[in-house]
């Protein structure tokens, strides 16, 4: 824009006939030096989804000016059924992303961890009752839809207990589970149960099985960048953790604002939900976010001791061959005293 303003302004003071050098020097003053004055670092965030709640403190963060106080400008970039958060960090279209810390370990060294904001496992497989799910061996053999791409802590689930289902891709929705294609659907605490209910399902109907209840209870959702950007950029991993927190401690005490914010994107992605459900959803990723009787202080962190649990459970289930260095993979945690 300034040098279409500076290119109108010369064809002006041509006609004029004012003389050159008066015009090279006013010009020389008006445009800025190369590098001077260098705005905020502009980085793509893929988050693991469309627009939901689970994202609602990273929306918040970019529009009260959190990110930019750290110095980054963040647009976000949403996965679809096609192409996974990591796939897109994976392949440079994002310079960030959030995804499960089991799906996360996976790549590694490849990647760092920033933040590790849900400390909590969701991930839920829910039975057909009347289609003979009443104990986890019943899912053996039968047709189960779980997400793929993003399926390691079921995948880890299935081997340790020598399961083989009829393993199905499950696309946005649980629609196929409860149309009854499948005999069971892997599910979100904060997200699809509470859709079930919607539905008009019972919970006497079907048999809920909490992975967390068989061992594989580590933190899910953190915040990632590839090891090459994290070690060109290192000066900003702590400042994004904090402004991504502040964004998620903005959401807790403005619900409202918020599921409002939440709602917004989602009109503008065409995608269909409501009310009640985000709502739902806020306080459910909230809880697992700054979790009841923890010091509010680990919010964001990653323990050493879940990291070791995550992966000497991977091993176990022959996913992860070696385990990544601790200091390596969440660097913040290495540096914190």
């Amino acid at each position: 824009m300034l040098i279409d303003i500076a290119s109108q302004f010369a064809a002006w003071m041509g006609r004029s006939g004012a003389p050159r050098g008066w015009l090279a020097g006013i010009l020389l003053f008006a445009v800025p030096a190369a590098g001077a004055g260098e705005g905020p670092i502009p980085v793509n965030l893929a988050l693991q989804w469309k627009p939901q709640s689970q994202f609602a403190g990273y929306y918040l963060a970019r529009d009260k000016g959190y990110y930019r106080e750290v110095g980054v400008a963040v647009s976000f970039l949403h996965a679809n059924t096609d192409r996974g958060s990591l796939q897109m960090l994976s392949a440079g279209e994002a310079q960030l992303a959030t995804a499960a810390l089991s799906d996360a370990l996976l790549l590694a060294p490849r990647l760092v961890q920033i933040a590790q904001l849900l400390r909590r496992d969701s991930n839920l497989i829910i039975g057909w009752k009347d289609m003979g799910i009443e104990q986890v061996k019943d899912l053996d053999g039968k047709p189960v839809s779980y997400w793929q791409g993003v399926s390691t802590t079921f995948e880890a689930f299935f081997k340790l207990h020598d399961i083989h289902p009829i393993a199905i891709p499950q696309y946005y929705s649980i629609n196929l589970f409860l149309e009854r294609g499948v005999a069971a659907c892997a599910a979100k605490e904060y997200n699809d149960l509470h859709r079930l209910w919607q539905a008009g399902i019972d919970l006497e109907q079907v048999t809920v099985f909490k992975i967390r209840d068989y061992g594989l209870g580590f933190p899910e959702d953190g915040l990632y960048a590839e090891a090459d950007w994290a070690d060109r950029h290192a000066d900003l991993l702590a400042p994004l953790r904090q402004a991504t927190l502040k964004g998620w401690r903005y959401a807790q005490a403005h619900p409202e604002e918020a599921i409002a914010v939440v709602m917004a994107e989602a009109r503008q992605a065409r995608i269909p939900t409501n009310l009640p459900h985000e709502q739902w959803m806020l306080r459910n990723v909230l809880e697992a976010i700054f979790v009841p009787g923890e010091d509010p202080g680990v919010a964001g962190s990653l323990s050493e001791s879940d990291f070791h649990t995550a992966t000497g459970i991977l091993q176990s289930a022959g996913l992860l061959a070696e385990p990544p260095d601790f200091a390596r993979f969440a660097p913040l945690e290495a540096e914190a005293p």
